[in-house]
């Protein structure tokens, strides 16, 4: 790979990773966000809800991030934690009204700068990105399966 060519894909990323594309509108990051997201339709004592650690496939993080995350939105007042009464070992994790109202306003927040994004890129380059990015994950997660497998 040329030196040139890799300095400047490290150096805007590195420049994406450091705008912390939420930070600017609202307390939730993006992963946060994507963690709400996914708690969104969990209900006590509801058949199919969705457990922390299920999260870290989904959102392909790790035990502990999902738990960090997880951690920081209960303190925020986001997220409520409730032991099964049926079973104590099960912990069912909802959205609390803040957190919802949160969400909302987060995800708004999101969508609005995605479309200015769009907007600045024009159709043909957003379709670019979006596809590039896609090839990008798909590679980074065959490698990492690769190495792991």
């Amino acid at each position: 790979m040329d030196d040139k060519l890799r300095n400047q894909l490290v150096y805007a990323l590195i420049r994406l990773r450091r705008t912390k594309l939420m930070a600017t509108y609202t307390d939730i990051d993006l992963t946060a966000l994507f963690v709400m997201k996914s708690l969104a339709n969990n209900r006590p004592e509801a058949d199919g809800n969705i457990h922390l650690h299920e999260l870290q496939d989904v959102l392909h993080i790790s035990k502990a991030a999902v738990s960090q995350i997880a951690g920081n939105l209960a303190k925020k007042g986001y997220l409520l934690r409730e032991i099964s009464k049926e079973n104590r070992r099960k912990l069912t994790i909802t959205l609390t009204p803040e957190g919802r109202e949160a969400m909302q306003k987060a995800e708004a927040e999101f969508d609005k700068m995605l479309s200015e994004f769009f907007v600045r890129l024009g159709e043909n380059d957003s379709k670019e990105m979006v596809r590039l990015f896609g090839r990008f994950a798909d590679i980074a997660e065959e490698l990492h399966s690769s190495e792991a497998g």
